[in-house]
């Protein structure tokens, strides 16, 4: 009688999701709003460090001179948060 293992071996590698540009879209821009009505920085400052770098990951989903356009004015506005 053969024992039936109860651990994996691998772990399934989960595929991955298709992107939906519109959404991603709104998001950002709805991000980039919220930094443009700001006086001060409008997140906490682990979550403001992880969109310096998630804004333009995401953006790249988007036509290359929309997300240029995007990550650049989130840029600006980050610098003038000081941030």
């Amino acid at each position: 009688m053969t024992q039936l293992n109860l651990f994996q071996t691998e772990r399934p590698v989960p595929e991955p999701r298709p992107s939906n540009p519109a959404f991603i879209r709104k998001h950002l821009i709805y991000e980039l709003n919220k930094a443009r009505e700001a006086i001060r920085v409008p997140w906490a400052a682990a979550e403001a460090r992880a969109w310096v770098t998630r804004f333009p990951k995401l953006a790249e989903v988007l036509p290359a001179d929309e997300a240029e356009e995007l990550t650049t004015t989130f840029a600006a506005e980050l610098a003038r948060l000081g941030i």
